[in-house]
């Protein structure tokens, strides 16, 4: 089995193609069964495979990294299965809701919404199993994220940013400073300006008060809330709420900021300046801008949606312009995130 298993490898080499799990999977096998035998893989080991599949998750594009990621699930899937150990079983499930989250954020992001709303709800409930807190937070926190950006019904999303608001009591960590942060981009998209700046203030507060390890290069992406996270958390719903200056600045503080690696990332920052111009400056640049930026990095669930309220907020002579039906040309198909 292994040396077809090489064979085929290098079959794929030779084409250009991609090399299938399987074929890898039964590459490894023998290996794999005497590690199982003395113990495999362990709850440790899993926390540092979480950790690349994060930062995997922030520096590709969009779709790239769910084959190995629902891999890496199905294995956790069946050594839980296999084991009794109730400390074991914890750690297990909380690297379960973790790869579940992974799976609904890249399922999200090319358009499965189906698929991605089945991942976010086995990640709270393997969250809600493992009795900790901070997680219960994060997965709901993301997946509030997520469906904002997804269009998921607004009631729904400030439910679950409110879950995790009143699940966290008041403890400070990045999965607060997030559901702080949704509620401020639920609020600015209904225009409601006097609460949006009410749950940014709740957001500087958690920031402020975010221990020192949050923000450490120790930390995974999924897991840190850094400065130019907090700067995105405001320039945002700033844009909407049409506070051109503040969400400028904002904008370029985590522009400056955001690690180049994080492509994605700094193409939500380029559209959210597009957007502000388009609102309150040049309407052509910003969609120019905001059509640089498409063609650059693929468009995404958070991107279609950005560029969907740019379009939508145009006055009535800037949608007819050129820049607006190219514009709306490039973002017409099936979207896909980082």
């Amino acid at each position: 089995m292994e040396r077809r298993a090489v064979m085929q490898i290098l079959a794929a080499l030779g084409a250009g193609a991609a090399i299938p799990l399987a074929t890898w999977d039964a590459l490894f096998s023998g290996v794999e069964r005497t590690i199982a035998g003395r113990g495999g893989i362990g709850v440790d080991d899993w926390a540092e495979i979480v950790w690349e599949h994060d930062f995997a998750y922030y520096t590709n594009p969009p779709g790239t990294v769910f084959q190995t990621i629902a891999s890496d699930f199905a294995e956790v899937s069946t050594i839980l299965k296999r084991t009794s150990s109730a400390t074991a079983r914890s750690g297990l499930l909380r690297v379960s809701a973790q790869l579940a989250v992974l799976m609904g954020m890249e399922m999200s992001d090319i358009g499965d919404q189906g698929s991605s709303l089945r991942s976010w709800r086995l990640a709270r409930r393997a969250a809600d199993a493992t009795g900790d807190r901070e997680l219960r937070v994060w997965v709901r926190g993301w997946e509030a994220e997520y469906g904002f950006w997804a269009g998921r019904p607004a009631p729904v999303m400030a439910k679950l940013a409110n879950e995790a608001v009143e699940i966290a009591d008041g403890v400070p960590s990045r999965s607060l400073a997030e559901a702080h942060m949704v509620r401020a981009f639920l609020l600015a998209s209904q225009g409601d300006t006097e609460n949006t700046h009410a749950a940014l203030t709740d957001l500087r507060r958690t920031f402020d008060a975010l221990p020192d390890s949050v923000n450490s290069d120790q930390t995974s992406p999924l897991w840190s809330f850094r400065e130019w996270a907090q700067a995105w958390a405001l320039a945002y719903p700033y844009a909407l709420i049409g506070k051109t200056r503040d969400a400028l600045e904002a904008t370029e503080q985590a522009r400056t900021l955001c690690p180049p690696a994080f492509q994605g990332n700094v193409a939500n920052l380029s559209l959210v300046h597009a957007l502000t111009q388009a609102r309150d400056r040049d309407v052509d640049q910003g969609l120019r801008q905001a059509i640089a930026t498409a063609q650059t990095w693929p468009v995404s669930t958070i991107r279609s949606r950005i560029i969907g309220q740019m379009l939508d907020g145009l006055p009535e002579k800037g949608r007819e312009l050129e820049s607006a039906r190219e514009l709306r040309s490039l973002t017409a198909g099936p979207s896909a995130d980082a």
